[in-house]
């Protein structure tokens, strides 16, 4: 089983300087489904532009990608249909087989210095969230290796994450010792020693995972009531099955939220209920 997983961020409620919540996940896929769900989103990628062409929920953030390689007009093409080729992953991987594990976590603060401190550590937290829901779910399907895939760290660094996930592989501890995993140590459950870094401009995989994101953060937004609706909660309806804990305990299993950031929790599980779980 292969987790490929990616981040997003949002600001919440409280007039944030800058974005104050932090998400992370994406899909846990059983092996015999890699390759077919990934034909699968490239047959509807093709229809559209090309196949290996680079997707991902905010399509804008990729036009230096597309410039830089001089497809302008592929870039366009996507750009402008991006609302129905979105719509068609989330249809035509319906059909395979994964489990959507995404956590988030928001900030103590609104001041813009104060959330930049913290960035590391919000992240090694939201992070460790996510990875100890994979756990569990590991725990119960019981496969014989587990990997984790995650996209190129922000500036690069991937320590935030090397640390968090050796201290769970060694001694099923958050880094800071502060929390234990209820599935005890992430190396009896199968897990490779290490988590692998990779560009998600070139795996299907990782891009699916970043559109699953992307309309969980739209879904935080509604939850908040930010927005009254939004195209992400339609995608994800399509595939609410998928999210661990489904149908009936998709928060708190498929989605996570820490139990400290209480106005949060409440609306989410509230959204989710009404939204996810019917």
């Amino acid at each position: 089983m292969r987790w490929y997983a990616d981040n997003s961020e949002l600001n919440g409620i409280r007039e944030a300087e800058i974005p104050d919540i932090l998400l992370f996940g994406g899909i846990a896929v059983a092996p015999d489904a890699e390759e077919p769900l990934s034909r699968a989103i490239e047959l509807v990628k093709s229809k559209y532009g090309h196949p290996r062409a680079p997707v991902k929920w905010n399509f804008k953030d990729l036009k230096a990608l597309y410039e830089k390689q001089n497809q302008e007009a592929l870039y366009e093409r996507l750009r402008d249909s991006s609302k129905q080729w979105r719509e068609e992953i989330f249809q035509a991987a319906n059909a395979f087989d994964f489990t959507i594990i995404v956590a988030c976590v928001e900030s103590y603060s609104i001041k813009r210095q104060n959330i930049k401190d913290k960035k590391v550590a919000l992240t090694q937290h939201v992070f460790s969230n996510g990875l100890m829901r994979l756990a569990l779910h590991a725990q119960e399907v019981q496969p014989d290796r587990v990997q984790v895939i995650l996209d190129w760290p922000d500036k690069g660094d991937s320590r935030p994450f090397d640390s968090e996930y050796a201290s769970a592989f060694s001694r099923g501890k958050t880094a800071d010792g502060s929390v234990a995993y209820y599935s005890g140590l992430l190396s009896n459950l199968g897990f490779l020693d290490s988590a692998t870094f990779t560009n998600m401009h070139h795996n299907t995989l990782l891009q699916f995972a970043d559109l699953v994101v992307g309309a969980t953060r739209e879904l935080i937004e509604c939850a908040y009531e930010k927005k009254k609706d939004a195209f992400g909660v339609d995608v994800l309806k399509e595939v609410s099955k998928h999210f661990r804990g489904a149908p009936n305990q998709i928060y708190g299993r498929g989605i996570s939220v820490p139990s400290g950031n209480s106005k949060l929790c409440t609306a989410v599980q509230a959204y989710v209920k009404k939204n996810l779980n019917a």
